[in-house]
């Protein structure tokens, strides 16, 4: 039995922090903000952000229903390219053992050609034609 992988992120060890001398950022700039904030005209402002707050954070919820979801298609991408490796792997078995199973020769022919829909990576279109030619040929030999 093979041991599979499913992540391919890359872990970085951490760094630690160094503490600089200098303060970064302005404090002018903070204090005039509270004391802009605090003065009579800044409540009718404030009023009128928290009056908008409500809409603005539905707006914001209704545009990220409306953004087109590139996980879903990634996912099912992933789900796809699975199910190849495990057509592989039972084919390798098959090798191993002696037997090449036609029906998973078969198998692994469609699904590399399935594979190719809304591919672009010309490294991974090469490969895809590669481990079909193979199957092809494969098929070929038990056939005669």
């Amino acid at each position: 039995m093979g041991m599979r992988i499913y992540g391919s992120g890359k872990t970085d060890q951490t760094k630690s922090a160094r503490k600089s001398s200098k303060a970064s950022g302005d404090g002018a700039t903070f204090a005039q903000s509270i004391e802009q904030s605090s003065s009579p005209g800044a409540a009718t402002g404030s009023a009128r952000a928290a009056q908008s707050a409500p809409v603005t954070a539905v707006e914001s919820l209704l545009s990220l229903q409306e953004a087109p979801d590139a996980g879903g298609a990634q996912s099912k991408g992933l789900a796809r390219a699975r199910d190849m490796l495990d057509i592989l792997e039972e084919v390798r078995r098959g090798l191993l053992l002696g037997a090449i199973p036609q029906g998973k020769l078969r198998q692994l022919a469609r699904a590399t050609r399935q594979q190719r829909e809304g591919i672009e990576d010309p490294a991974l279109m090469s490969i895809l034609d590669d481990i079909e030619l193979r199957a092809e040929v494969e098929l070929a030999k038990l056939e005669q």
